[in-house]
């Protein structure tokens, strides 16, 4: 009885043993500022399930959604301290803390998805985000969403001057700027602080991608919708630097893979959700508009000056590289 109990003991120690020993080497901490049900997040999940199955769970990724963990600038400094090991926080608060970043939300700097497409794969966006990386992040890939496109309570947007006496959210110095110059009254706000915001009608109308509006459920208060493609929302795809260069070699290389397979293929899921968001808004009664080549042409000519706004601030050599995409 008792060599059957001491048999027993060393096989719960055994179970014991193993277990510790293929508890993960590494942990990855991921706040994100948005929901996983929106479409970056269904990109982090996928990204969650492909590192931790091909490094044989070498690696867990833990994410923590909605701002449950670090939100804003908050989420940034939690990075670039090492709080966290890797986030997908909106372009727009990386330009605080490089200010030449803001060449991204210059309006129309992209508006095509392939001329954004091109300069991702051309390797654009790491040289643009070199000084971030000596501030201690840096960027493996670029995580597409879509259009941040102006929603509005009352007054359909169709011409720039639509804009006039709105209170709107914005996001990012930019952008802010876009709004005031085309006679909005910018205010600016979390993301997690925009549902309340809505509700007690302190804004007026808002720019959020197009899923965003159903998935939150804004199309209750937010009646008309133009899909303006003048500035497009992207999620760098960062890390903590001093972290990720001391990463085992084999594992940092397989995040690093992972991370790009998800971004390149996330393209086509954001193409259809952004596809399908709309068919849902207008299925809701939803007034949503797509705005037209002459619109565009119209709506490009009345915020070009926002560009010589910040021409001294992002330096006009990068103002001429990001030019080059556009065509």
């Amino acid at each position: 009885m008792l060599r059957s109990l001491a048999c027993s003991c060393l096989v719960a120690m055994g179970i014991a043993v193993g277990g510790a020993a293929s508890a993960a080497e590494v942990t990855i901490r991921f706040p994100v500022e948005y929901s996983l049900e929106i479409t970056p997040g269904l990109a982090n999940q996928e990204f969650k399930k492909l590192v931790e199955e091909r490094t044989r769970g070498r690696v867990e990724v833990k994410l923590y959604p909605s701002g449950s963990l670090y939100k804003g600038l908050d989420l940034l400094q939690a990075l670039l301290r090492g709080d966290a090991e890797m986030t997908t926080l909106i372009s727009a608060y990386w330009s605080a803390l490089s200010p030449r970043l803001a060449v991204f939300e210059l309006p129309y700097v992209f508006p095509t998805k392939d001329a954004f497409y091109r300069a991702v794969d051309d390797g654009f966006f790491e040289q643009a985000y070199k000084e971030v990386e000596a501030k201690g992040g840096k960027i493996i890939g670029v995580l597409p969403f879509d259009y941040l496109v102006p929603g509005t309570r009352a007054t359909p947007i169709r011409k720039p001057g639509d804009f006039a006496g709105l209170k709107f959210r914005g996001l990012g110095r930019v952008n802010l700027a876009m709004l005031q110059h085309l006679g909005a009254t910018p205010v600016s706000l979390n993301f997690v602080e925009l549902s309340p915001a809505i509700q007690q009608g302190l804004i007026d109308g808002l720019n959020v991608p197009t899923d965003n509006y159903m998935i939150y459920k804004w199309h209750e208060s937010i009646r008309h919708v133009t899909y303006a493609n003048y500035y497009i929302a992207f999620y760098p795809w960062m890390v903590n630097a001093k972290w990720w260069n001391g990463l085992d070699p084999e594992l940092r290389k397989t995040v690093q893979e992972v991370a790009l397979e998800v971004a390149k293929r996330h393209r086509e899921r954001a193409e259809a959700e952004s596809k399908k968001a709309i068919e849902t808004m207008r299925a809701n009664g939803v007034n949503v508009h797509v705005q037209t080549p002459d619109e565009r042409t119209e709506w490009m000519t009345a915020t070009r000056p926002v560009w010589k706004q910040f021409e001294s601030q992002i330096g006009a050599d990068l103002i001429s590289k990001v030019e080059h995409y556009e065509q």
